[in-house]
């Protein structure tokens, strides 16, 4: 499986849309992010690691050079944030609220990508063939005494760009190898896409269809207080651009939090959802709980709304990897009394 290397200039981001048929019954969670990010991780792990006897990447005398730790487990000690750096993909979890998928049913889910991630494409497609031989989701008795996980089959992995909509097949159930994906959401689209919008009083709704776990002072936030969202999505955005990029996007704090502050929360339609996940390579309970729904804003966003559009593509808060911190945002101009 080849795929050309694409060479970064400037911070980017490819969104996926991974397409699968239900091969055997799966039974998921509420929390399917959880179980998608296992899956990749097991797999991954399973078909390209030399040291699976290891708890953790950092001590691995390959760390510097393996595709499965740049994916799952980047380490750079050079980091600002320390030997941990954030993980360079996100996952959109369906967001249907069953939970048993029977043979033949669709099933489908997002994956993006940071910048040069994007090469390592095959190591994913390959992971992602774990689906029709491990399986996912929780284990179930099939027959009295036999258990086993539901599988899937990939039937098609496109790349989607949600900024002018176009979609480009990457693979297909029957095509050999990968096309190199070519629409990333590049930082100039970004900006064309909110060019018409500011210096306008504008009413901005933003809708968290996954828990958004935003941490302040120690303790999660239930309620969506924007100028700590945009403190988060600042750190998050610089963070991946600088690690990822090749370089840090440059962005104005004092004007965006200026804005943030500003803005008028004039409707609020959240609640706290509480959910939990087992980590086996940890070996604990993980809380992924976080708020959802939806909250509309009014003021000015001429520096705040590209970070807000860059926002529903790189996700924000804790455990994006595992579905979390996914959002949609609308804008509506505020018409004159």
């Amino acid at each position: 499986m080849i795929i050309q290397s694409i060479k970064q200039k400037e911070f980017s981001v490819q969104r996926l849309v991974v397409r699968c048929e239900v091969v055997s019954r799966v039974v998921l969670n509420e929390h399917k992010g959880s179980a998608l990010r296992g899956m990749l991780f097991n797999s991954l792990r399973k078909a390209g690691c030399s040291h699976r006897e290891l708890k953790s990447c950092r001590p691995c005398p390959l760390v510097e050079v393996c595709p499965v730790s740049f994916l799952l487990a980047p380490v750079d000690d050079t980091a600002r944030r320390g030997g941990d750096v954030p993980r360079p993909f996100a996952i959109q979890p369906p967001l249907e609220q069953r939970n048993i998928y029977e043979p033949g049913d669709a099933f489908e889910f997002g994956l993006t990508l940071f910048a040069r991630s994007v090469n390592f494409l095959p190591y994913l497609v390959v992971g992602l063939g774990d689906l029709e031989r491990d399986g996912l989701g929780a284990k179930y008795e099939y027959a009295p005494g036999h258990w086993r996980r539901g599988t899937l089959r990939v039937r098609q992995i496109a790349a989607d760009n949600p900024i002018n909509g176009e979609e480009q097949s990457l693979f297909e159930v029957g095509k050999r190898g990968v096309e190199p994906p070519n629409l990333p959401v590049t930082m100039e689209q970004i900006a064309q896409s909110t060019r018409t919008e500011t210096g306008q009083l504008l009413k901005i709704k933003l809708d968290f269809k996954t828990p958004t776990r935003l941490i302040a002072e120690g303790k999660p936030q239930t309620v969506p207080h924007l100028p700590i969202l945009a403190q988060r999505l600042i750190e998050r955005l610089s963070s991946l651009s600088r690690e990822y990029g090749g370089q840090e996007i440059l962005l104005d704090f004092g004007a965006i939090m200026a804005e943030a502050a500003a803005a008028i929360l004039t409707e609020s339609r959240v609640e706290w959802a509480t959910v939990r996940s087992y980590s086996r390579r940890q070996e604990q309970d993980l809380s992924l709980s976080g708020f959802v729904g939806a909250a509309t804003y009014v003021g000015q966003f001429t520096h705040l709304l590209p970070l807000l559009r860059w926002g529903q593509l790189i996700q924000v808060g804790k455990d994006v990897t595992k579905g979390n911190g996914w959002y949609t945002l609308s804008v509506d101009e505020v018409q004159p009394d």
